[in-house]
């Protein structure tokens, strides 16, 4: 199918793992500057693999200033493929043992997305993520942490900058349902704040493991919850409460959870009225972007302009996103679709 430019048309990237997201050329330069190669494997065997190769990006990274530099590297490449809103899933907890706590590096990590932001004339939010397969002990740090990087608008500010600040606490692990119970106490924290849960869940595991994060963390938006097609009930749920499941159709078939793109419930959601955002997951790790998300939408399931557009404009849901953007994300999105194809 043919169309208007994708590029042009206005995105939210909100399943982004900064970790795994980093370009490709930055993190080789990186590599280049300790005597060290980089590359990415063509396929992983399994999910076991795929989360052994991604621990190797934290480890090249020696400096508060490294890490900086892969933030804001990572905000101009996204800027550059029409991401009005980015929201990275950022891990601290990675890099604290060896850049000086969690604080430190979490403060680092957001000063250096704030900085990126304004470069590149997009806002940045962060959705501070807690691991549930290992992250238990340091689960409170975490959320305090986040609680403490609430950004303007937030946390009750009123600051309209590029800059977001902390917007959500995450939660995510291979395991679902992943015994979110244990955490309820670190998504209150969160929540007092003012941020958004966000919780993994519906990928691995079925719908149980979204109704946990729904009924057990109170969250507030999904991180891949395709498998929600599993159940028409809360299929209905999520279409009636808006609740915004953020997918990822590339990592869904690399990782097994797709048998292909044509397979992948994407179009099941959209059609029944749930909210979607298309992401990469891990462009760094899986090849590709946000972008390419797109044109499977468009060419493997068939998306007319229309369509892509009412998908688009789910992102706009995003508590994260300031009225300022939200402002100019309606606008561009109202002139992508006005403009002609081709």
């Amino acid at each position: 199918m043919s169309g208007r430019e994708l590029r042009a048309l206005p995105k939210v990237h909100a399943h982004v793992h900064l970790d795994g997201s980093y370009p490709l050329a930055a993190v080789q330069a990186l590599a280049a500057r300790q005597g060290a190669d980089f590359e990415v494997p063509d396929s992983f065997p399994d999910v076991w693999d795929f989360f052994e190769a991604y621990g190797t990006v934290p480890e090249l990274v020696r400096s508060l200033d490294d890490l900086a530099g892969l933030c804001r590297a990572l905000v101009h490449a996204e800027a550059a493929l029409g991401v009005l809103y980015l929201e990275p899933a950022i891990e601290p907890q990675l890099y604290a043992r060896r850049l000086g706590g969690i604080d430190t590096v979490a403060r680092t990590m957001v000063d250096a997305l704030a900085q990126g932001a304004e470069e590149a004339g997009i806002e940045v939010g962060a959705n501070l993520t807690v691991n549930t397969d290992q992250d238990e002990p340091i689960a409170l740090e975490l959320a305090r942490t986040a609680a403490a990087l609430a950004g303007p608008g937030v946390s009750g500010g009123t600051g309209t900058g590029f800059w977001r600040g902390v917007t959500a606490l995450g939660t995510a692990g291979f395991v679902e349902p992943a015994g979110l119970a244990r955490f309820v106490p670190v998504a209150r924290i969160a929540q007092d704040a003012g941020l958004q849960i966000v919780s993994h869940a519906g990928q691995t595991g079925g719908p149980d493991s979204i109704l946990e994060a729904l009924d057990v963390l109170g969250a507030t938006r999904l991180s891949h919850g395709v498998r929600a097609v599993e159940s028409d009930e809360l299929v209905a749920r999520l279409a009636e409460q808006h609740i915004v499941c953020d997918i990822c159709p590339v990592s869904n078939v690399r990782l097994g959870v797709s048998e292909s793109l044509a397979a992948h419930p994407g179009p099941l959601l959209i059609a029944a009225g749930v909210p979607v955002t298309l992401n990469a997951d891990d462009p760094l790790w899986f090849g590709h972007s946000v972008l390419d998300q797109w044109r499977i939408a468009r060419e493997v399931w068939g998306l007319d302009d229309r369509r892509l557009a009412g998908v688009s404009s789910g992102g706009m849901l995003l508590p994260g996103m300031s009225p300022r953007t939200r402002s100019v994300y309606r606008d561009s999105l109202a002139a992508w679709f006005t403009a002609a194809p081709g």
